[in-house]
């Protein structure tokens, strides 16, 4: 399943760093149980989005949980256009 992770800096600067820090140590990957499809920093560096595929709730806990002390997180399924496409397809919108 799909997920799109947004991330906002927390309004403080020191928190900024070490995020950046701990992005350039880690290469900001998920764990074990996520794969990361692509990830996006808006042009402003306000923050951006991650998308993510797993079948473990677990695992998109922990991710969130690796980050959330610097950042404020969303994460959210969500459908491609041809998986809604059946959708609409089985409901006859």
């Amino acid at each position: 399943m799909k997920f799109m992770m947004t991330f906002s800096w927390k309004p403080d600067l020191q928190a900024q760093a070490e995020a950046i820090a701990r992005f350039k140590k880690t290469g900001g990957l998920p764990p074990k149980g996520v794969k990361l499809v692509g990830r996006w920093t808006r042009a402003d560096f306000s923050g951006g989005f991650d998308l993510l595929e797993s079948d473990d709730p677990k695992a998109l806990t922990e991710f969130a949980l690796m980050w959330s002390d610097l950042m404020e997180l969303s994460i959210v399924p969500i459908v491609d256009d041809s998986e809604l496409a059946d959708v609409l397809t089985r409901v006859n919108i």
